[in-house]
């Protein structure tokens, strides 16, 4: 995660920095190599009992520089616990709040942390960020096939990733839910899971997934969003712009990690590669530069649809539009340029063997070279 390495050093300085992100893909990590190679001090998680003892008396070092908290979220009314911390501390101590839960769930209006801390999201490994140094045709062939979280990616071992995919589920919705939502059908809980890999880049149909489980809409939605705050999956929001009539309002649902779709259509899992990838860098702009960006994707009610639509302060600055192979410029990508005036609009291919062309004034580009700008850039979409 060395891209986000000094800029949240630097806003160690002068802020508490809550850093969120899903289980495993970095997080503690990055804590214990700021705590061994940049400021002494301690690792705090509230998971461990001994931990949450020295939290709960405040027992820790007053002079070290950096204070951990992981997993904090989970104490009765954490945020006034940190904000009497922060207000408290000696100047020279830092604080660092990690979770495995998206912290930005558990904000309220009129938060009291307001102005004392600076978010930041980690996401796990992509086309622009790989250890190993791998070709672009061998890294995006591992995101698909090993997950682009780093122990599975990483190890490249089929035995080793199918042992730690299977524990990070039990993990996620057997001990982790419980925190967060009083859902007590946990066997349900799981069905409801692995039926949502069938709507994977998909339209989600609440009522349907009730039915296949039996359980009411309202229980399906509820969990659905259970199941995002752990960040097992995403909710991607449609665009609601000048058409908000003519459009559909029908979010669409992609999974966390990548290779939890290795059963699905090669289409499915490459347009949720993408997602995450787009995502990535969305979030990333967002917490180091406040730039006003959303993901969305875009569809009408007559059918027509793009996988994904950037805006920044809700105007639509680009469209891209994912294909297995090459073809000629989607008739909907063309039609919704048009429409909203939208700048940008890209089709990435995955087989694609010329790096660039454009057709009717449409990008048409490799996925794999477009992703492997560095996660850094500003309006990377304008660099195709």
């Amino acid at each position: 995660m060395r891209y986000l390495n000094e800029r949240l050093l630097k806003d160690l300085e002068r802020q508490m920095v809550v850093l969120s992100g899903p289980r495993q893909c970095g997080k503690t990590t990055f804590s214990k190599w700021v705590l061994r190679e940049k400021l002494r001090g301690e690792y705090l998680n509230w998971d461990q009992i001994k931990d949450r003892k020295k939290i709960q008396k405040q027992e820790w070092n007053e002079d070290s520089q950096l204070i951990v908290f992981d997993e904090i979220h989970k104490k009765k009314n954490w945020k006034t616990f940190l904000k009497g911390i922060f207000d408290t501390k000696p100047a020279s101590m830092r604080m660092l709040v990690t979770g495995s839960a998206r912290l930005e769930f558990f904000q309220r209006s009129g938060d009291s942390m307001f102005g004392r801390y600076q978010p930041w999201r980690m996401h796990p490994f992509c086309m622009a960020e790989d250890p190993l140094e791998l070709g672009l045709q061998e890294r995006w062939n591992r995101l698909l096939i090993q997950g682009n979280f780093p122990f599975p990616y990483l190890s490249n071992d089929e035995d080793e990733m199918n042992r730690w995919r299977r524990q990070r589920w039990s993990l996620l919705l057997r001990e982790d839910v419980r925190d967060l939502d009083l859902i007590r059908d946990l066997q349900a809980l799981e069905l409801l899971a692995e039926i949502l890999k069938n709507y994977a880049a998909g339209l989600i149909s609440y009522s349907n997934l009730a039915e296949d489980v039996e359980i009411s809409p309202k229980t399906a939605k509820k969990w659905v969003q259970a199941l995002e705050k752990l960040y097992l999956i995403y909710i991607l929001p449609p665009y609601a712009g000048s058409m908000k009539r003519a459009l559909s309002k029908t979010p669409k649902i992609y999974f966390m990690d990548s290779a939890d779709l290795r059963s699905q259509d090669i289409g499915v899992q490459v347009e949720n590669l993408v997602m995450l990838n787009l995502l990535k860098r969305v979030h990333f702009l967002e917490d180091a530069h406040g730039d006003p960006l959303t993901l969305h994707y875009i569809r009408d009610k007559e059918g027509r649809e793009v996988d994904f639509l950037i805006a920044s302060k809700r105007k639509p600055v680009a469209l891209i539009e994912v294909k297995t192979s090459f073809q000629s410029p989607d008739p909907s990508l063309i039609y919704f340029r048009d429409r909203l005036n939208v700048p940008f609009a890209i089709q990435l291919h995955t087989e694609l063997k010329q790096k660039q062309t454009t057709r009717l004034g449409v990008n048409i580009l490799s996925a794999q070279e477009f992703f492997s700008t560095p996660i850094a850039t500003r309006n990377f979409w304008e660099r195709s």
